[in-house]
């Protein structure tokens, strides 16, 4: 997920061609502008120019022009070169997510794709995943977390290489909440267990004993970036214990 995020401001950040006789302020907004009109994450939404636009004399303003410039925009750049975003400061990240939330009305959109793509973009045979399921995260996750704040988590774990260390306790129960939700986590559990040759008697029990509370507590475990595996033979371990010395 991190890696689409990131690929959301990204997108805005492609600088183009700038002209001549602009002031260099007039040349990084209008650069900005036209990369968000042009680049392919935003293709197919009908972003206007004016939203466009917004979103590029925020960004300007916001980071101010002497430190555009450092980060590679002025009238000599390239065309076309994209913005390194591990040089940003999480407060930059902000500035430049607060834009695109501020000034694209369907950004929610934007964000709902990029982020089920992202979901279904390493699929795990002992997770499987279907495209409603993750639209239907995505849906649950923007419904719950500002757009700004959520471009700013991708962002920040495209630098650190990992979406988990940057979320806040409330933001992994909600990524935690939305998959439960939308997706039969208990099916999906129960099936592994059987897939190993447990009996369906045992599968049964284990339906029986093992409540929501629990299946959320190993999911949210894994989210956190804890030992999954670990939280998972605690939590059981009773209801393992229940169903197999009968």
């Amino acid at each position: 997920m991190r890696r689409a995020l990131a690929l959301v401001v990204a997108g805005a950040l492609v600088l183009g061609a700038c002209g001549e006789e602009q002031s260099e302020e007039e040349a990084m907004v209008e650069a900005i502008s036209a990369s968000i009109l042009q680049d392919e994450t935003f293709a197919g939404y009908g972003i206007a120019e004016e939203e466009a636009d917004c979103v590029a004399e925020s960004t300007v303003t916001g980071l101010g022009v002497g430190r555009m410039s450092e980060l590679g925009f002025g009238g000599d750049t390239p065309s076309e070169e994209e913005i390194d975003l591990t040089e940003l400061d999480d407060d930059e990240v902000e500035v430049l997510a607060r834009s695109m939330d501020d000034c694209i009305d369907d950004v929610d959109d934007v964000l709902v794709d990029t982020v089920a793509a992202s979901i279904l973009e390493e699929p795990q045979a002992t997770f499987p995943i279907d495209e409603a399921q993750a639209r239907c995260v995505a849906e649950a996750v923007i419904g719950e977390i500002p757009s700004a704040r959520l471009i700013t988590i991708g962002v920040q774990g495209e630098r650190s290489g990992s979406t988990v260390s940057d979320l806040r306790p409330a933001e992994i129960d909600v990524f935690a909440d939305a998959y439960t939700a939308c997706i039969d986590v208990r099916t999906i559990l129960l099936d592994g267990i059987r897939a190993s040759g447990t009996a369906d008697s045992v599968i049964e029990c284990l339906d029986d004993n093992i409540s929501d509370d629990d299946i959320d507590t190993i999911f949210t475990a894994g989210l956190a970036g804890e030992d999954a595996a670990a939280t998972a033979q605690r939590i059981l371990s009773p209801a393992v214990d229940a169903c197999t010395d009968r």
